[in-house]
């Protein structure tokens, strides 16, 4: 039985390409073959193209990492923070100090996602709908999705934080957020600010938070894998990227193909520069490839975290898991992705099914693949 509708993998060095290996269909029942040009769901792989931009922001002045949040974002002042009790009967205290953006590109905020936990301050973020409308980690007896961003960060601004700013990493809505900060910052929506900092000028024209009707053919079809094989759960026709109301959402909303994230990787692989135009100086890149925080309890490994970014190691790449010297991430289509600007490698997975589950190790077992492939290319 099938158990991947399709994937692209490729590696390369210095521009050159090491592997590029394309298997399997964009539509498993009408059988359209993949192609770099196939249209994919990037979900959390959204979150290091909108890590870049604050850091292009900060780079020109527009904005201090050390800025409290609520400079830009009013609802964010006053926050409070969980101390115990249920859901009903919570008991909160008022923060220490405001988050930062720095935190923020940390996910040290205190912020959560509705899907990480089930603690009080999970279970509020269920019933009170701070989330946004997506298939993954949704249940039917959630609260409505906030419908903007703006209304993503009230909400947000109203929940209790989950730990206080600066009290350690938690996998968070903490990246959206930053989106709401660079629309306040630049006064554009995020789509276009994102569209002028970073896609036309990377030449990524497949990239963005929509899907038009020309682009419709080459959207892929979003399939859910279990003991039965593979089952399509949202068709490119019915989803909701065709939908130009929809929130915006910097850490985890937006699409592109192979070709165009391959743009983005190679552009931080060489440092901040691409085709003899910089966005982000060396030092800045190598800032976010540090790691300040340390991931636990987010899959198989712990590794250290910059902005925006896990940090390989010596103990991760023992484990089969992400090369040492690399900075990575993933998104929960099953799309993964390193650089290493010190050997001039990068590499990127593209699938387009949702790794929640009985598909975990599976998933786990793609990367290993990918990361093994890496440490023999850069022996």
């Amino acid at each position: 039985m099938a158990q991947l509708p399709g994937a692209i993998a490729i590696i390369e060095q210095d521009g050159e390409t090491i592997e590029h290996v394309t298997l399997g269909w964009q539509d498993v029942e009408s059988a359209v073959p993949l192609s770099d040009d196939s249209i994919f769901r990037l979900y959390s792989m959204s979150k290091p193209i909108t890590s870049v931009a604050i850091m292009m922001l900060a780079e020109q002045g527009s904005l201090s990492l050390d800025d409290p949040a609520s400079r830009y974002l009013p609802e964010l002042a006053d926050m409070r923070v969980y101390v115990s009790g249920g859901l009903d009967d919570m008991v909160t205290e008022p923060v220490e100090r405001e988050i930062t953006i720095r935190d923020l590109l940390l996910h040290n905020s205190g912020i959560a996602y509705h899907f990480t936990g089930n603690t009080p301050v999970h279970q509020y973020y269920r019933r009170h709908g701070v989330m946004r409308d997506t298939p993954v980690g949704r249940t039917p007896e959630d609260g409505p999705p906030a419908r903007t961003l703006d209304e993503l960060v009230e909400r947000i601004g109203n929940a209790p934080l989950l730990h206080q700013p600066g009290g350690g990493f938690h996998y968070s809505y903490s990246t959206s957020v930053l989106g709401a900060v660079i629309e306040r910052v630049t006064g554009k929506t995020l789509d276009l600010a994102l569209q002028e900092m970073l896609f036309d000028p990377l030449g990524m024209p497949d990239t963005g938070f929509f899907v038009s009707d020309e682009q419709l053919p080459r959207f892929t079809t979003l399939y859910t894998a279990g003991g039965d094989g593979i089952t399509s759960i949202e068709l490119p026709e019915q989803s909701d990227y065709r939908d130009h109301s929809r929130l915006l959402d910097g850490g985890g909303a937006m699409v592109a193909t192979s070709a165009d994230y391959l743009r983005f990787a190679r552009m931080l692989a060489n440092g901040g520069e691409l085709d003899e135009r910089r966005y982000l100086t060396a030092e800045s890149v190598q800032e976010m490839f540090t790691p300040q925080v340390t991931i636990e309890g987010l899959g198989n490994e712990s590794t250290g975290f910059g902005y925006g970014f896990s940090i390989g190691d010596a103990a991760s790449e023992a484990s089969g898991g992400q090369p040492a010297g690399t900075a990575s991430w993933a998104g929960s289509g099953n799309t993964y992705f390193l650089v290493n600007p010190e050997s001039g490698l990068l590499a990127l997975l593209m699938t387009h099914e949702l790794t929640p589950g009985e598909t975990a190790a599976r998933t786990q077992l793609f990367r290993e693949v990918l990361n093994r492939a890496v440490v023999e290319a850069q022996r």
